[in-house]
């Protein structure tokens, strides 16, 4: 790798964390943070959010944040699920979007004097808008799929779609190897697996397990992250033996969540969204942590927690069975099976907790950052 080449990223993605507390994607500035440190320049190109900069500066990271409609109707990046908010009528704001991004991300390309690498997050709007600003500026693209993308590919057009941006791109990453599978066997062409890293030092200390500590679940209050499951699974035992439960995220499934667990006498805690700082310390306070999701990109959680030192009881989706082994760091369960979640709960050693570290160690910033330095360096030099 040449150390001394000025080489500079413009990321594209659907959002972007508006400081190092939010918990919007915390995981999108923890990647850019380590293309900074591995010597790559940064430019984030997202759609505005209401109340936020048009720009911003976060560690050397420079935010673009694309305005698209008038300031009341700017929604489609504020729930942290666009494949969700564009619907309906917001659909129509979705071409708005696409073309106002685009836009600045040419402004971007074009007046950067260094060699540049067009990078989209998740290949609607992202790897969409950077497919074609690179075909336009002549610059190479890399396209990183995440958890909801195959579900945004449903139905002909969207598929095709799809498969256009993901030929036209001249790397493709997912997060897992099961979502690069999807993606590969759909555009014909090869997908590496590349997780997003893995923040140590934010993360606490592998610690003893509390012996009245709670069951943790993470994640947004959407119906595929599988919390109406794991609150099912719950229910299952005895009244006087239920676990507490803590789900720690923001949703549009709060309320039923909340409903859920009351008709089935279950105690549910939701203490919302949590910087990612915060979000240790839930790590640290539980006994284990269930990942019941119905989907998933990679399943970062599942990793987060196996570095805390938390045993996992997760399901066979994404990542997670790369991050948790079976008998040994955790269980893995079928997704969506209220039986086989609850005989988990019955039989995990919280103790399992302690060989989880050593499962996830490879995934840290600088491994990352190297990994996408040297392909940004590769892809730069065969356009040269």
């Amino acid at each position: 790798m040449d150390e001394w080449r000025s080489l500079r990223v413009v990321l594209v993605a659907p959002g972007f964390p508006v400081s190092d507390d939010d918990s919007d994607k915390p995981f999108l500035l923890d990647h850019a943070k380590a293309l900074i440190a591995a010597g790559l320049q940064v430019t984030v190109v997202c759609p505005s959010l209401p109340g936020v900069p048009a720009r911003q500066m976060i560690d050397q990271i420079e935010i673009i944040r694309v305005r698209y409609a008038p300031r009341r109707m700017e929604t489609l990046a504020a729930t942290g699920s666009m494949y969700r908010e564009a619907r309906g009528l917001k659909a129509l704001l979705v071409p708005a979007m696409v073309g106002a991004m685009l836009v600045n991300v040419l402004r971007s390309v074009r007046r950067c004097k260094e060699s540049t690498v067009v990078y989209g997050h998740w290949w609607m709007p992202g790897g969409l808008v950077a497919v074609l600003a690179a075909r336009l500026t002549r610059r190479p693209s890399i396209v990183h799929l995440h958890g909801s993308d195959a579900a945004v590919a449903e139905g002909r057009v969207m598929k095709k779609l799809a498969q256009v941006v993901l030929r036209m791109a001249d790397q493709r990453l997912a997060a897992s190897p099961e979502l690069g599978k999807w993606a590969s066997e759909l555009c014909s062409q090869a997908v590496d697996a590349l997780p997003m890293p893995l923040v140590f030092e934010r993360l606490p200390e592998p610690s003893p397990v509390p012996d009245h500590g709670f069951v943790l679940g993470v994640g947004r209050l959407v119906p595929e992250k599988g919390f109406d499951v794991l609150i099912d699974a719950i229910a299952r035992f005895d009244e006087e033996q239920r676990p507490e439960l803590v789900v720690v995220g923001v949703g549009p499934e709060r309320q039923t969540l909340t409903q859920r667990a009351a008709n089935l006498r279950v105690s549910l805690h939701l203490p919302g969204a949590v910087s990612p700082d915060e979000l240790s310390n839930w790590y640290r306070k539980a006994r284990i942590v269930v990942v019941p999701s119905r989907r998933e990109g990679f399943g970062l959680v599942a990793a987060e927690a196996a570095a805390a030192g938390r045993a996992v009881v997760g399901t066979s989706v994404g990542g997670i069975p790369l991050v948790v082994e079976s008998g040994r760091s955790g269980l893995i369960v079928e997704p969506g099976n209220v039986d086989a979640l609850h005989e988990a709960l019955t039989e995990v050693n919280p103790d399992w907790g302690v060989n989880g570290p050593a499962l996830v160690a490879h995934l840290g910033s600088t491994s990352h950052g190297q990994f996408v330095r040297q392909l940004c360096d590769n892809l730069a030099e065969d356009d040269d």
